[in-house]
């Protein structure tokens, strides 16, 4: 079982998955979005990124100079061979 830290009424308790889950169950529809994002965004943080290597950074490097233009499907098919 996974547990976490948390502050409970001025002490620090262990939450584990189940109080999460009841925490989600009693959110309000119009908050579900939002909660999502916010877990997500911790779940993403927690990952190791994997260095890229120099290909791919030259690729990102010539996307970054494209400024963001739109670029037809039919163009970049042609640009990468497909």
């Amino acid at each position: 079982m996974v547990r976490w830290l948390c502050w409970l009424e001025g002490e620090i308790v262990m939450a584990d998955r189940q109080q999460l889950h009841d925490v989600v169950e009693q959110l309000p529809a119009s908050e579900l979005d939002a909660a999502l994002r916010y877990l997500r965004f911790l779940w993403y943080d927690s990952q190791e990124e994997e260095p890229i290597d120099a290909e791919t950074a030259a690729k990102l490097d010539a996307a970054r100079a494209e400024g963001g233009q739109p670029v037809a499907l039919e163009d970049i098919k042609r640009r990468y061979g497909l």
